[in-house]
């Protein structure tokens, strides 16, 4: 398929007169020189490359480095107490890992904070776990329902860690308008 659409593109370009290079060309050592100029397409090339071909290009990651940790977090719903432990990555914001267990927040912006819809209430103790809001999560904090001490914008919390096993409260008064 590649030779085809390839080959399709450069008669197209030279019946219009343009040059066209191909832009993976085969080397000495068996790869092409797109793999040698991207370090990721070469180590995930095939077993039937040499590993002297491998060598030459540098690995800037590994799958160690790639992975993150696992924790798990609970979220509540104050409407009826229900809850839910997901698990979660290091890293990803409260919201996103809302989105990745399917559960009922909206998050209208995508996780821009640029509304409140992804209000949530924190214990005393996670609090201080995040940083102080900046101006912006205040403002928008300001616009949702049921705003109290612990409240939060779930798209401005990134989890670390020290995260793991923490209760988050979805408070009554929002609604996921997107759920179907």
């Amino acid at each position: 398929m590649f030779r085809s659409v390839a080959s399709r593109t450069s008669s197209a370009a030279l019946s219009r007169g343009l040059t066209v290079k191909p832009l993976a060309t085969a080397t000495a050592f068996g790869r092409s020189s797109v793999q040698q100029r991207c370090p990721l397409l070469a180590s995930s090339s095939s077993s039937s490359s040499s590993s002297s071909s491998r060598a030459l290009a540098p690995q800037l990651w590994s799958a160690e480095s790639v992975r993150r940790s696992s924790i798990s977090v609970t979220f509540v719903k104050a409407a009826d107490g229900s809850e839910r432990t997901v698990p979660a990555e290091v890293g990803q914001s409260l919201l996103e890992v809302a989105f990745a267990n399917k559960l009922d927040i909206e998050g209208a912006c995508g996780g821009e904070c640029a509304c409140s819809t992804c209000h949530i209430l924190l214990l005393e103790d996670d609090l201080e776990k995040f940083a102080e809001p900046d101006d912006d999560e205040a403002d928008m904090l300001d616009l949702a329902p049921n705003v109290t001490d612990t409240s939060r914008l779930g798209c401005q919390l990134r989890l670390t860690k020290e995260n793991n096993g923490m209760r988050i409260t979805i408070p009554e008064g929002i609604v996921n308008l997107m759920a179907s």
